[in-house]
């Protein structure tokens, strides 16, 4: 490895270039506190509402002083997780109308995200609003005419891969053109489980496994393949112009009303081409992107630990006279075929990192008045092409995106 890390400094792959302005947020004790604390709302503790919770505690400038939840036990985690002395609340209402309340996050089903985000505008509150940011496109467009009314309210969307110097490694070698022309990417989010959650009593079981069913939720394309959605969005500068798909209730036939696999294509503009895909019947590649480039492929998977990985092409480089920062190795490293570390974590990485990351980062957007990277804007095009991914794949046809989701 040391010899891979030391062809990769000579490369110019690694240093201070790359990962202009971003570096990772650390997680802090909480022995000292500034004065200018953030003081949290939390709508939805469940499983990701907690771990919210935890994540953002877990920070020195930030207190949770509320939770709400309608399910009492979901509640009582999340205060047990919260600041001393935070609030209870089982109506969100009532939680918006609290002053000492500075900004929420919005971790509910995902098909009440829209009327919550804009109430807590309304509110004059700060909001951090869950992936994917609506349930549908016509809720996304709603909740973007809100955001966009009120520029002093940081809106956030969850998607914690923009503040990840992983990610900020990948987005900065592409668009130096280290690996060339990408003109084809896949990503995988693929599971070997039912990915359902154990009910204390069957009449909770649309509230607490709501992503199985249609009514609350967009499957595993809205509650997985979003996230690689948006990175794809991100690194590419674009939306994507079509989606065409397929997927199915084929294995877990235990009444699930949401697909059980998904797979979809995207054309983006310039001929490049997307696939995400999800499984539930098996786990290999588990979180995985590969970006396919005329000279070397980039590839990140969370096999090792959130690492990312660049692939020289053979034919690339080795008799070129023209060798950019990738292909440019010796003829020898290039025929090996080994992967030169892009990315690689020195320690087993800590997974709050990227929520954290991303808390923190909201956290300095409400100080200091800047626009997440994760914007309203970004979570409404992640969420459209959700969206039409999903109907490409119910519909059995090509969805094209439409001008008036611009």
């Amino acid at each position: 490895m040391s010899n891979r890390r030391t062809f990769l400094h000579t490369a110019g792959l690694a240093g201070t270039g790359l990962v202009t302005g971003l570096a990772a947020w650390p997680l802090h004790s909480r022995a000292t506190a500034p004065s200018d604390q953030l003081r949290l709302g939390v709508i939805g503790t469940g499983g990701r509402g907690n771990w919210a919770i935890s994540v953002a505690q877990a920070l020195t400038d930030i207190d949770v002083v509320a939770c709400c939840d309608i399910y009492p036990p979901h509640l009582e985690k999340g205060l047990s997780l919260a600041a001393p002395g935070a609030k209870g609340y089982t109506d969100y209402r009532r939680l918006l109308e609290a002053g000492d309340v500075d900004a929420v996050v919005i971790a509910t089903p995902l098909h009440l995200h829209a009327q919550m985000a804009i109430d807590a505008i309304d509110a004059g509150k700060h909001v951090y609003c869950e992936k994917t940011m609506t349930y549908d496109i016509a809720s996304s467009l709603a909740v973007r005419t809100k955001a966009r009314a009120h520029p002093e309210r940081v809106f956030q969307v969850g998607y914690q891969q923009r503040v990840n110097p992983l990610f900020a490694r990948v987005y900065e070698t592409i668009n130096k053109g280290y690996i060339g022309a990408v003109k084809y990417i896949t990503c995988t989010w693929n599971r070997n489980g039912d990915w359902r959650r154990a009910v204390p009593s069957p009449e909770l079981e649309r509230q607490i496994n709501w992503r199985m069913y249609r009514e609350y939720s967009g499957g595993l394309m809205a509650e997985l393949s979003s996230h690689q959605i948006d990175i794809v969005n991100w690194i590419l500068g674009a939306h994507p112009l079509s989606v065409t798909g397929m997927g199915g209730i084929d294995y877990w036939k235990d009444g699930r009303e949401t697909f059980d696999n998904v797979t979809a294509i995207f054309a983006y503009p310039e001929g490049v081409k997307a696939q995400f895909s999800c499984l539930t019947t098996n786990a290999k590649e588990g979180f995985s992107l590969k970006f396919y480039g005329t000279r070397a492929t980039i590839e990140v998977n969370n096999a090792q630990g959130q690492a990312g990985f660049i692939y020289p092409e053979p034919q690339q480089g080795a008799n070129d006279t023209d060798l950019d920062a990738v292909s440019g190795a010796t003829k020898a490293a290039l025929e090996a075929g080994d992967p030169i570390p892009l990315w690689v974590p020195e320690a087993p990485t800590d997974d709050r990192l990227p929520t954290g990351n991303a808390f923190a980062h909201f956290y300095t957007c409400i100080r200091d008045g800047l626009v997440p990277n994760a914007s309203v804007e970004a979570g409404h095009q992640a969420g459209v092409a959700t969206h039409m991914a999903n109907m490409a794949i119910r519909e059995g046809r090509f969805v094209n995106w439409a001008a008036d989701y611009d």
